[in-house]
């Protein structure tokens, strides 16, 4: 590929107790390379591990399945190896992937290690929230951070020394936390990102018009995207989230196609900036949209 000059948009380097790193071309197609230790159950333990051999495979991006050759480990460890493909297949698009849960580490040998991330995805194994796990966690965010664009969280352990407020508060651009039951309106109000998301239970109707209110009068002007999926229960009035929002009526838009509720209206802030908020329901959930016009 490099001999080749094909360019590579992203890399993306995943630890789900072994390593994986994906190069992706710009169709998408993928080279994958798979490093498992020496150990019977193929963990990684340590960026000085040395890998039995490196599978190498072919397919598209999100599943590269098609198994094309296997490269001898030429006695470099883990951390080697990743320094020596990202050195290859250079790219300005790298993302890490860690799973909370699975063998961990050492975070400090790794940012040193690292080209320049992107991108940063915490994924919970089990969703628990045990001392070595939210330390593992806190460790990842705090060194990548400073660094990174977008970050997505999926149900991984956090704590008040590092929390959704912290994290939201922080220079990104993309912010997504999926699973996080418990987080409130509190928690997004530090928002300081141009595109976000959340599944929640706790944040209401009223709790978004707080929100959208304090958009209408310049609060958050970074902000362009904002997704929230919440429970149904008590969110069942339109009109609680749209309570002095002052929409327009002529661009206020209801239907039904099925189970599905869908209701599209437009806001300005104080400078005369617009957005649409599309309401959707179901028998179960709630979703509120909020796309800033460009």
């Amino acid at each position: 590929m490099k001999a080749l000059r094909i360019p590579i948009p992203s890399v993306q380097i995943k630890f789900m107790g072994w390593a994986e790193i994906i190069f992706a071309t710009k169709n998408l197609t993928a080279i994958n390379f798979i490093l498992k230790s020496q150990r019977s159950d193929g963990m990684m333990t340590s960026l000085d591990d040395i890998p039995v051999n490196l599978d190498v495979s072919r397919g598209h991006f999100s599943s590269p399945t098609n198994r094309a050759f296997t490269l001898p480990n030429q006695g470099m460890s883990l951390g080697k190896w990743i320094q020596h493909l990202c050195s290859i297949f250079q790219s300005e698009d790298y993302r890490a992937e860690f799973t909370i849960g699975m063998p961990q580490l050492d975070i400090k040998s790794l940012r040193n290690i690292f080209p320049k991330l992107r991108s940063l995805h915490l994924t919970s194994r089990y969703g628990g929230q045990n001392e070595r796990d939210i330390l593992y966690t806190q460790n990842i965010l705090k060194a990548f951070l400073p660094d990174v664009e977008v970050v997505r969280l999926f149900s991984v352990p956090l704590h008040e020394n590092l929390s959704i407020a912290h994290i939201a508060a922080t220079n990104l651009r993309v912010l997504c936390l999926i699973g996080y039951r418990n987080s409130k309106i509190d928690d997004i109000l530090a928002l300081n990102v141009e595109w976000f998301r959340i599944t929640t239970q706790q944040i209401t109707l009223q709790d978004l018009n707080r929100f959208f209110k304090l958009w209408k009068k310049g609060f958050k002007s970074k902000l362009k995207h904002f997704s929230v999926f919440t429970k149904r229960e008590n969110n069942t009035d339109w009109n609680i989230l749209l309570k002095g929002l002052q929409a327009d009526e002529a661009e206020a838009e209801e239907l039904r196609a099925g189970e599905l509720e869908v209701k599209n209206v437009t806001i300005r802030n104080s400078a005369r900036v617009r957005a649409r908020i599309q309401l959707r329901g179901t028998e179960r959930y709630v979703s509120v949209h909020f796309d800033v016009s460009n």
